[in-house]
């Protein structure tokens, strides 16, 4: 970007910029009053547990609770936590052993001990904006995505500085990309993706640049902040810190508050809504609740502020994130299996912890020479209501609708949280039906589907544990059976798409089906040691990974194929 007035169109961003001054950007001008932004958030994040905790008994067993939990916390520390962790606690629990001995008159203080810790959580929370830094990163990762994949191309480093390769040649962006640009000039928008890898924070933030909009306010996790190349840019790109180990009330209502804050600020946001990373692979069906409900709760402000007035509409963006190949596909099923299996687990440690670390990982994925899809779905309004290009909502009988009337009783404008609990829960329903409607149905998945349930069949009296557990000799596969089972997979792949229930990669559309096998055998886990498919010398195709295979062909769980192989 450099300047404002430079050319605005590129080959790693093919749309312009809806705003071409980043002095105009809602995350700019937000930022611009953080200090301000930092006090609304102490003053209603207290003034919200209070109302919660109406008697000093309340507020007392509150205060015991979040000291209780995060004394625990502390005794594990992040490299991230603040040095001062255990003394600013400590100081905590001893002036609420103070206050015991005292008979009477002691809320005054122990709503001073409470803004305290709303102090301390606020401030780690807001994060920050920095013109300078978002141009460098601007031109930096698609710079970086080009030489990667530039490298992938010759698989020799030396050729790191070449420019063969383009990004956007296998960084695919489809779907309503008009109407969320539109969209975003006329309200606020939440972009809500799918989870899938560790990756996924750096490619949606790119494609987001990448169809000319502004940067965005998005929750990071505190543990990402260890690692000093990714701190630099997130503790200056509109990152907000999210940590997970904080379970006390008084941190989730103070995260719940900022993220309302920005977005009733016209901020737009972006947040993960299944939490974390899909272990299974399978496209997120059960959501968290929390930060969508801020989002709810900005439009339901908004529209109270306004009256009968018109009012800025806040629009949800459903996003998919469709990868051929996942870097932590292993640890990723490991996890899901032992989950699901019930056996007693803990989550391994994060093992990009280090700049080192995650560079080494950026390199291996982007020189994986694996193509991958960011579909964005059609937009919706904040109760999972379809809308058209001027952001008009519609009910299911195709009626243009106020949605005003949501927030009103006995024709009032009001609120009622238990009400907005209901359309929190509207919306993320809305949210997971528009994810299967937006996964891109890629060549790698297709094949590993047809795969895995012809391996299935095979052992119908076994169940899934003991497919996996499959001998090496059973595991593989006449060239023609799977070519049936690819084929009669794609018809049917087809006909959903026809009626809107799926994307299909339109080179699963355009191959003749020995191309297809080959081209997806080939890109299936290409850094795994052991793949999900390999070609054998008598043209038969066998799996050396079960686990794996079941990873890939989990994106297509849940449309009913299985009946079609």
């Amino acid at each position: 970007m450099g300047n404002d007035q430079e050319k605005q169109q590129s080959p790693s961003r093919p749309y312009p910029w809806i705003l071409p001054s980043i002095e105009d950007w809602p995350i700019y001008k937000i930022s611009q009053e953080r200090d301000l932004l930092i006090e609304q958030v102490i003053d209603e994040t207290l003034d919200h547990i209070l109302k919660k905790n109406p008697t000093e008994k309340d507020i007392q067993v509150e205060l015991a609770k979040a000291v209780y939990l995060e004394k625990i916390r502390v005794e594990r520390p992040w490299k991230t936590d603040a040095p001062d962790e255990k003394t600013f606690w400590n100081s905590v629990k001893n002036a609420l052993v103070r206050l015991e001995s005292h008979a009477d008159n002691k809320i005054d203080e122990e709503k001073a001990i409470l803004r305290r810790i709303i102090h301390r959580y606020a401030h780690e929370i807001v994060g920050n904006f920095n013109k300078g830094t978002y141009q460098f990163a601007e031109r930096f990762v698609p710079f970086a995505f080009n030489r990667l994949l530039n490298a992938s191309h010759s698989r020799a480093f030396i050729r790191l500085f070449g420019n063969k390769k383009d990004l956007l040649k296998s960084v695919h962006l489809v779907g309503e990309i008009d109407q969320v640009r539109a969209l975003a000039q006329k309200g606020t928008i939440v972009v809500v993706p799918t989870h899938s890898s560790n990756i996924d924070s750096i490619t949606v933030g790119w494609g987001i640049s990448a169809i000319g909009l502004p940067a965005m306010f998005y929750g990071a996790g505190l543990n990402l902040f260890s690692v000093r190349f990714l701190a630099y840019f997130m503790n200056r790109l509109g990152a907000y810190r999210v940590d997970r180990r904080k379970k006390n009330a008084i941190y989730l209502e103070a995260l719940k508050t900022f993220s309302t804050q920005v977005i009733a600020k016209g901020g737009h946001s972006l947040f993960f809504p299944g939490g974390t990373r899909s272990r299974s692979n399978v496209v997120e069906s059960q959501l968290k609740l929390g930060l969508l409900g801020t989002a709810l709760e900005a439009q339901r402000r908004l529209i109270l502020e306004a009256q009968e007035k018109p009012f800025t509409k806040i629009f949800v963006v459903p996003v998919t994130m469709n990868y051929g190949f996942v870097l932590e596909a292993k640890e990723l099923i490991d996890e899901h299996l032992k989950n699901v299996g019930k056996e007693r687990y803990f989550v391994p440690s994060d093992k990009y912890s280090s700049s080192y670390k995650i560079l080494k990982f950026m390199y291996r994925f982007f020189t994986a020479d694996a193509d991958f899809t960011i579909a964005y779905g059609k937009c919706m309004d904040i109760f999972g209501n379809p809308v058209d290009m001027e952001g008009n909502s519609y009910d299911n009988n195709g009626n243009i609708i106020d949605i005003r009337d949501y927030f009103r009783s006995h024709g009032q404008l009001t609120n009622d949280n238990q009400r907005d609990s209901v359309y929190t829960k509207m919306l993320s329903e809305a949210i997971v039906v528009a994810f299967k409607k937006n996964t891109v149905a890629l060549p790698e998945n297709v094949v590993a589907f047809a795969a895995f349930k012809i391996f299935q069949k095979k052992h119908h009296n076994s169940d899934l544990y003991s497919v996996l557990r499959m001998a090496e000799e059973f595991r593989e596969l006449d060239r023609a059976e799977l070519r049936e089972g690819v084929k009669s997979l794609i018809k049917e792949l087809q006909r959903l798409q026809n009626k809107e229930e799926i994307r299909v990669d339109p080179i699963v559309l355009a191959e003749d089906l020995d191309t297809l096998i080959d081209y997806a055998i080939k890109k299936l886990g290409v850094y795994h040691p052991k793949r999900p498919l390999i070609k054998m010398r008598n043209g038969n195709i066998k799996c050396q990974d079960m686990k794996l295979l079941l990873f890939y062909q989990n994106r297509l769980e849940g449309y009913g194929l299985e009946k079609h192989v």
